[in-house]
């Protein structure tokens, strides 16, 4: 008994690699200005962070945050069921994105256009998850 849960625990935290996500995951980011380039973090329910720049093309793991906190996002996204909002894509020129992404289903919430302000809880979640980022 006891090694099944040992192993069951080893399974919920082993690392992942940007070539092995899981099929559960929080995307989110930003993109679009001059450059055109948009950053996407994907966060997993471990809280592993990694970094994703469409124009060089490369995925890196960020671990300049807690995993704690990213599990926490993480849980927190998941109860506010973010696959249930009615679908909202009103970029801007610059624009930020939350993207909810399972087995069944992604659920893409995307903002930036002045007159279309996006809901407060989807903005102040995006916050806290971008606060996961600072170095």
């Amino acid at each position: 008994m006891f090694s099944w849960l040992l192993l069951a625990t080893v399974q919920c935290t082993a690392p992942y690699t940007p070539d092995r996500f899981p099929a559960h995951q929080l995307r989110f980011g930003s993109g679009g200005g001059f450059s055109g380039e948009v950053i996407t973090w994907t966060l997993l329910p471990n809280g592993q962070l990694f970094r994703n720049s469409r124009l060089k093309d490369t995925t890196i793991e960020w671990t300049a945050h807690a995993r704690r906190e990213g599990r926490r996002l993480f849980q927190e996204a998941q109860t506010l069921e973010l696959w249930k909002k009615p679908p909202f894509s009103h970029p801007g020129n610059v624009y930020r994105f939350i993207e909810w992404k399972d087995d069944q289903r992604t659920h893409r919430i995307t903002w930036g256009a002045r007159e279309y302000p996006v809901d407060s809880t989807i903005e102040t979640l995006y916050l806290r998850l971008m606060a996961l980022t600072r170095e």
